[in-house]
């Protein structure tokens, strides 16, 4: 069995819509046996999935725990992982909000019951990052072990987008954890969380692409325009009365495109967020449980 899961915490009503439309591609793409899990601070948001989905509760507490001796507001993701992979019952795959299946998942499945670890897809050598701000990780990683792994001049980072491992690799997501709590003391780098995939699950097997099955559009001026295209859809399955099930069958068939724009230069993200502000009437904290 493939167990699914999203991480879906937070007042803001994107990253919900962004968990639903995931979900439904997976449900498009995923073959059985597989179970589909939300770990969600508002599950509220979730009922019309009814008994397709999982949802699992996480309280304030919990994700003050996770959150752990730092408040690293990444350090949340290897928790759900951990808590994902606890009874070592399925192979395990977390997705980011910002992802969408795109093809049928069985190759995907496949390779994991056969062992495999996947991540979204490489980004660069850490013995040579091509991005200024990327640079002090030759320093503060590479030539260094981190939960018994050697960082060296092979080593990469990878987008984290997609993390999967085969539940035959006891104990990854913990060392990977471990890991990300070493690395945290040593580098102030944004992506340590992805960092520690990088680095440990090389110990396990070769790091595979989950890319040719799943697009992530992370970046923000993609994220935008994606935004607007699940609103329309997710307004009109509704309106419509469509069952999640009609709802999925229907991203099977004509799924969310959007024209991918190039990378945002480092400064532009500042200056928008120095130009905007958060939509309050995209706040989902004003709908309570009933």
């Amino acid at each position: 069995m493939t167990r699914f899961g999203l991480l879906a915490y937070g007042s803001s009503g994107r990253f919900h819509r962004e968990a639903a439309v995931a979900l439904l591609t997976l449900q498009a793409h995923a073959p059985a046996p597989k179970e589909l899990v939300v770990l969600t601070d508002h599950p509220q948001l979730y009922r019309w999935f009814g008994s397709s989905i999982i949802v699992d509760r996480l309280t304030p507490a919990i994700l003050t725990q996770w959150r752990g001796p730092q408040n690293d507001r990444f350090r949340p993701k290897i928790e759900g992982l951990r808590r994902l992979a606890a009874d070592a019952a399925a192979d395990v795959v977390l997705l980011d909000t910002d992802t969408m299946a795109r093809h049928d998942l069985t190759p995907f499945t496949d390779r994991l019951a056969a062992g495999a670890v996947f991540l979204h897809r490489r980004e660069y050598g850490l013995a040579a990052p091509p991005r200024k701000g990327d640079r002090s990780l030759k320093r503060e990683i590479v030539g260094r072990s981190w939960e018994g792994v050697a960082a060296d001049r092979d080593s990469a980072m990878w987008n984290g987008g997609v993390v999967a491992s085969s539940r035959r690799h006891r104990g990854i997501f913990d060392r990977t954890l471990a890991a990300f709590d070493e690395m945290r003391l040593a580098t102030r780098h944004f992506a340590v969380e992805q960092l520690a995939y990088s680095i440990v699950f090389p110990a396990y097997g070769s790091i595979e692409a989950a890319a040719p099955w799943f697009d992530h559009y992370w970046d923000w001026t993609n994220r935008d325009r994606f935004d607007r295209a699940i609103e329309r859809f997710l307004s009109l399955a509704r309106l419509s009365g469509l069952t999640p099930a009609e709802a999925s069958d229907q991203l099977r068939q004509r799924p969310i495109v959007v024209p991918l724009g190039p990378r945002a230069p480092w400064w532009a993200k500042p200056l928008r967020k120095l130009a905007s502000r958060r939509d309050p009437d995209d706040d989902v904290s004003r709908f309570h449980e009933p």
